[in-house]
Formats: C-alpha cells, structure tokens, sequence
C-alpha cells in the first residue's frame, strides 16, 4: 500500500510532502473517483502532469475520455456525454455535463504528442478532404486571429478546413514560443494553409488587431485561388454552418456583404473623437484617452459602428486594401480605441457614405439590417449559462440548445477549458450536420435586406 501511494505520488504529483498519506479512499461504486491526503480532498484539475507518462495512454478520443473523466474533481458517473439529451434541451444530462471538467495540460500534452506527424494530422483528426463539385467551384477565404489554446484553434481549422478554401492564420507576435512553434507545423501540413507574412504585437482595442486583419487580407489577394468571399475569425468561434451551406449561403449573397451596423448613442461616441495612444502598465501594452480633440475623417466619411468580424465580398477586400481613400481613412483610425469596430461599418453602410461607392455595400438603415457573420451575447440582453467576460458571453453546456437553432454562420465564444463539454458536443453536432446535411432553409437568406440592396 505505501508502495502504490509513493507511484501514485509521483505520477499524479499530489501535493503532500511526504509518502505519509492518512487515507487514500477510491470508491469505485458508480466510478466515483475521489482522493484524500493528508485528510485534504485534492483537486486533480491542479495537478501538474508534465511528467505524466505518456506511454501509459491508450489511443483514441473514447479512452482518452474516459482518463480525463477519472482525473475529474466532480463526483459525476463516468458515462460518455449523451449531447442528444443536451440538444434536446435536457436538464438533468445538462446540469450533469456542466460539472465535468478537463485536465488542460494533460488534454493539451496528448494532442501534441499525436500532431507530430502531418500524416495523423490529416488522416486521423477528422480533416474533410472531400468536398462537392459545388464547393470546389467557390473557394472561400478566411482569416484566424489568434493568441493561445493551440488545441482549440486547431479544432476550429478542423472544422472549416477544405480542400477548396484558403486560410490565412494570425498568430500575436507576443504569444509563446511553443504557440508559434505548433502553429506553424499545424499549418505546414496543409498547402492551402499560411501563417500571414507579418504578425503584429496585438494590443487589446488597439490599431494592431484591425492591422493584422488587413495583413491576411493583403496576403490572401496575393494566392493564386480565387476565392469568392472572406471571412475573419478570432480563435474561440465555431461554426453553425457547414462549408457547403456556407457555399449556398454566400452565393445567394451575390456580391453582397454581411457587416454589423450601429449608429445613434450606441455608438460610444468617445472612442473615436479623442486620439489615444498606448502606454506601458507595469510592463503590459494598453491604450489610454489622452482627451485631445481628433480631427474629422477624411473625405468626408460618415462614422458608423459595428463589430469586428464580418462577411465580406472579393470586390470589398480589394477595395479596402487598394483604394486610396480607404487609405487615408485607415491612417485617421490609427489614433483610436477600437478601430476594428468601425473600419467595416463606416466602409459597408451606404446610407451615410454613399460617395465610396462600396463594393457589396448596404444602403439601408444599418441600425434596422440583421447581421448573420456571427452570433454573441452581450450582457444583459440575454442569459448565459457559463461566463462573462468583458461583457461578451462565453458560452457553457445550458447555451447549447438555442445555438443550434440560430441562422448565424459562426458563433462566438468558447473557451476549451470553461465547461468543455460544450465545445464537444457543438462539435459533435456540426460533424453529424456535414455527414447528414439537413434541409437548408434558404428562403431565410434569400429574403434578408441586404442581399442585392
């Protein structure tokens, strides 16, 4: 027994200071796993597993499962998710499934230990290869901004991944080296996969997030596909939309784009009336408002707000990366906080700036146009059954059931290591929706305002 508790130590790394556990109590009934040292319950979510040995894992993601399920600090039955139930909008299997925790570093350490090859990658990872005639005929263009969890960036791309696509990967150039490292084998296992020529020190709200989007765009327009739309990515999205309804979807768009439109007092008038510029607090990069009076945009340009992400036409990319007046107005946006949140819109909405002439824009009311790119919760316009952070819902195995219902084509956000069954069981449900594609409603995206307006 004082052999088994010093491996079981070791291997584990339970934090006593010595062999002289007072009780390790394992109560197998029902695969409840619980372990006492020194009469204190340890939680295995903290346990250090650089030195876990890896040769003692089974292959396949059902065992791996199940180890993770039997490190778990939760006292739960260890029985597979059953996302069925999830879906369904079942209390019981979604209280339960919310409870069931990961061991990150271990979770992280197995996948990287099985992406060493390019030949598991892409054989064994569930990449699509296949793809329609259809699909083939309108490449797609996408971006992924990103600056941590390898892992869930990696099962984003596996989930859009296709042959026929283009993707460009941003990855912040303050982020680890290993990052980096990783990022760059995930990619060099793909032809149609780059890492963009430049990579910025991304600064929250600052000009080098809309920077490193205009990086990728630049760099996209230079490959030799000829992709039809694009789209930007932050690494925690997924998709609710498969590749080929994407194809669908964006052909019905004809040329149109798919940008967020604010105006009036949700504007937050304050961001762009003032310049800002970056300061270092106790060694981290922020903005600060230095209250001096901004000068108005150039050419005239009318401000309008709206989001980050979007959905945008060939002819709109183009347009942003060469037309000398977008230049001029992507200087003026240098000095502001959050740029990104009003290059698209102030570029996409006609109606205030008809004189661009933008390619797919909208000449409606932006504040009455629905915006499909991407659904998020801000707080207090609707409940969330994990977190907030920064007033953005991250999402949690209750928000489960109402996704999987919306029209949008992303949704945005998860975290891998918050709830993770969530991811899981989103996942399960987009794979089963590509190997068992349902009846698109595409009257819905054939009537939205702005498709053609």
């Amino acid at each position: 027994m004082f052999r088994a508790c010093c491996r079981l130590r070791y291997y584990l790394r339970l934090r006593c200071t010595t062999c002289n556990i007072i009780i390790l109590l394992v109560l197998l009934s029902g695969s409840q796993v619980w372990i006492w040292c020194r009469r204190q319950q340890v939680n295995p979510e903290t346990i250090d597993t650089d030195e876990f040995p890896m040769d003692h894992v089974k292959h396949g993601r059902e065992r791996m499962a199940e180890h993770i399920a039997g490190l778990s600090a939760y006292s739960y039955q260890m029985r597979p998710v059953n996302c069925g139930q999830v879906f369904k909008g079942d209390k019981e299997e979604i209280k339960r499934s919310s409870k069931i925790g990961t061991n990150s570093k271990y979770y992280r350490k197995y996948f990287l230990q099985e992406f060493k090859s390019c030949k598991v990658i892409r054989e064994s990872s569930k990449y699509i290869f296949n793809v329609s005639e259809e699909e083939k005929q309108f490449p797609i263009a996408f971006s992924i901004l990103l600056y941590k969890d390898f892992f869930q960036v990696e099962r984003l791309l596996r989930a859009i991944y296709r042959p026929s696509n283009i993707y460009c990967l941003h990855i912040d150039a303050k982020s680890s080296k290993s990052l980096h490292d990783n990022i760059r084998r995930l990619a060099a296992c793909f032809d149609n996969v780059f890492i963009a020529s430049k990579l910025e020190d991304v600064i929250y709200s600052g000009f080098s997030r809309l920077q490193a989007d205009l990086n990728c765009m630049s760099d996209l327009l230079k490959t030799n596909i000829s992709w039809k739309y694009f789209i930007n990515l932050p690494g925690q999205t997924y998709p609710l939309r498969t590749n080929l309804e994407l194809v669908k979807i964006l052909k019905i768009y004809n040329g149109s784009n798919d940008i967020e439109g604010i105006t009036g007092a949700r504007m937050l008038t304050g961001r762009f009336k003032y310049v800002y510029k970056i300061v270092d607090v106790k060694g981290k990069k922020t903005l600060e408002n230095t209250y001096k009076k901004k000068l108005p945009p150039p050419h005239n340009i009318s401000i309008v707000k709206g989001s980050a992400y979007g959905v945008f036409s060939r002819n709109f990319v183009k347009f942003v990366i060469t037309d000398h007046r977008v230049q001029d107005f992507v200087k003026w946006l240098e000095d502001i906080n959050s740029p990104d949140e009003y290059i698209w819109a102030t570029l996409h909405h006609t109606k205030l700036n008809q004189h661009l002439n933008t390619p797919g824009g909208y000449k409606g009311d932006p504040d009455k146009k629905p915006w499909l790119a991407t659904y998020a919760i801000w707080k207090g316009l609707a409940p969330c059954s994990g977190i907030w952070v920064r007033s953005i819902c991250v999402f949690g195995v209750g928000d489960i059931p109402h996704l999987i219902q919306k029209k949008q084509l992303f949704v945005n956000k998860f975290y891998f290591n918050l709830q993770p069954v969530a991811l899981n069981c989103m996942e399960e449900w987009y794979f089963h929706r590509v190997r068992s594609p349902l009846k698109l409603d595409l009257e819905y995206y054939r009537k939205l305002p702005f498709v053609n307006s």
